[in-house]
């Protein structure tokens, strides 16, 4: 006997399959209605799916064609959720999901709910879509606005009663009034409190800490980057700070054991090599002359290297005053080879013409005069005073040649030292050397933790 499995959009064009391909003797085993497409099984195509056999005696199969097509007619519709893969003889009938079930329920609820309701103006019930769609007993056509709004207030009620349910307290269990008085326990004697008064108050000797905190602020310290130094504080060393000691103090120590700067000074080996980058008017000149007649005065052996296109007046100035030899490298070949000559030096100080964080080809031109001659430390040189809005292009910019150092220029310029915190943590680079004027030599010295910290905490 030969079993087929047909569909179409109605009852009706499956049936002329079923009589085309089986005849009018051919059997309907199952019928059920599908739903193809859509999200879910919501909004897609609905059909119908017959498996019919044929070799039923004459005049039965149009019996039970007949049959078949009334169960279809009148079913309410169901979502076909079987797997396609499976053979014909394993398709089964879809079984409602916990929240089917529950969906089900809920249409029940609002046809029950709609009978008790006084009838509409005019004497037509007043029908919600839901008990609509529940009682019609077929699907709506594809498409309709009225089946669509049912299934989603359905859906919607379903999914409130869930939640509801889900987070409905239990109630309490209620003792009676003698148990009650049986379990009160008689109110626990004051333990003293073993900190001293002034530090129960956030008080020592040094002030407290939202007034440090607000004289760092004053300072120009930016709340971005203080505050996690404070937190870091709180946590670490306000508890083990003493009734004579002082939070200033505490606090002053604190910043200068983590701020970044360059601490380990060892001796550089022989040729050695730092370059200056940086903006035109930061002081890049007078920092290479400092760190060069530094150099010179304390005996060492010194290189200076002009380094790009362009006059270098003001070096070659510093270095006849300072009795220290200049080199000229104006492309980046030269300045390879130069770095190479000059090993046996005790320093070789490279000082590069100004480049805009803006002129992002000038920066290029930088890396690439720069890059060849492999330098051991290139330093960004920054004024004290740099808004801090210019920083992250900055940073982005000069990035690019290799940046690893920072030196800080024009401390003197400038009455809020907040940057001398705010540039190395938001440059993610150490504080090298700090300058506080343009007097050659003297002005530059090694970045000191310490000596920054009391320059902002004094």
């Amino acid at each position: 006997m030969q079993i087929k499995q047909f569909s179409g959009a109605t009852i009706d064009e499956v049936l002329t399959k079923v009589r085309e391909e089986l005849g009018d003797e051919a059997v309907i085993l199952q019928t059920k209605r599908v739903v193809t497409g859509g999200i879910g099984g919501f909004f897609g195509r609905e059909g119908v799916e017959v498996t019919a056999a044929e070799g039923m005696p004459a005049g039965e199969g149009e019996r039970a064609n007949l049959e078949a097509a009334a169960s279809v007619a009148v079913a309410p519709p169901t979502i076909d959720t079987t797997d396609a893969s499976a053979g014909d003889d394993e398709a089964e009938a879809f079984v409602p999901t916990p929240f089917g079930r529950h969906l089900d329920t809920r249409l029940e609820a609002a046809i029950e709910a709609e009978a008790t309701l006084p009838p509409a103006p005019g004497g037509a019930p007043a029908a919600s879509p839901a008990a609509a769609y529940a009682r019609a007993g077929a699907p709506f056509a594809p498409g309709d606005r009225e089946r669509t709004e049912a299934i989603i207030e359905a859906a919607r009620a379903a999914v409130r009663d869930a939640h509801d349910a889900a987070v409905e307290p239990a109630p309490a269990a209620v003792l009676p009034p003698a148990e009650m008085d049986a379990l009160e326990m008689p109110p626990a004697a004051p333990v003293a409190d073993p900190r001293p008064a002034a530090r129960r108050a956030g008080r020592t000797g040094g002030g407290t800490l939202d007034g440090v905190r607000g004289e760092l602020v004053r300072a120009g310290v930016d709340p971005r980057y203080l505050d996690p130094f404070l937190d870091g504080f709180v946590r670490s060393v306000l508890p083990f700070v003493g009734p004579g000691d002082g939070i200033r103090d505490a606090m002053r120590d604190h910043l200068s054991a983590r701020l970044p700067v360059v601490r380990d000074w060892k001796a550089r080996p022989a040729g050695h090599t730092v370059a200056l980058v940086g903006q035109s008017g930061v002081g890049k000149t007078s920092a290479a002359a400092n760190l060069a007649g530094g150099y010179r005065a304390a005996g060492l052996t010194v290189a200076l290297i002009a380094a790009g296109d362009g006059p270098h007046d003001a070096l070659e100035a510093h270095a006849r005053r300072l009795d220290v030899q200049l080199f000229r490298a104006p492309d980046a070949a030269t300045l390879a080879r130069l770095r190479a000559t000059l090993v046996d030096r005790d320093l070789v100080v490279v000082d590069t013409a100004g480049r805009s964080h803006q002129q992002l080809a000038g920066i290029e031109g930088l890396a690439a005069l720069l890059g060849p001659a492999k330098i051991e430390e290139i330093h960004l040189v920054l004024p004290l005073a740099t808004p801090l809005a210019d920083l992250g292009d900055v940073q982005r910019r000069f990035r690019l040649v290799g940046v690893n150092r920072l030196a800080i220029t024009k401390i003197d310029e400038t009455r809020h030292l907040g940057n001398l915190v705010n540039v190395p943590l938001r440059m993610g680079k150490p504080l090298a050397y700090l300058s506080d004027g343009t007097s050659v030599p003297g002005s530059l010295a090694p970045a000191d933790a310490r000596r920054v910290a009391e320059m902002i905490l004094p």
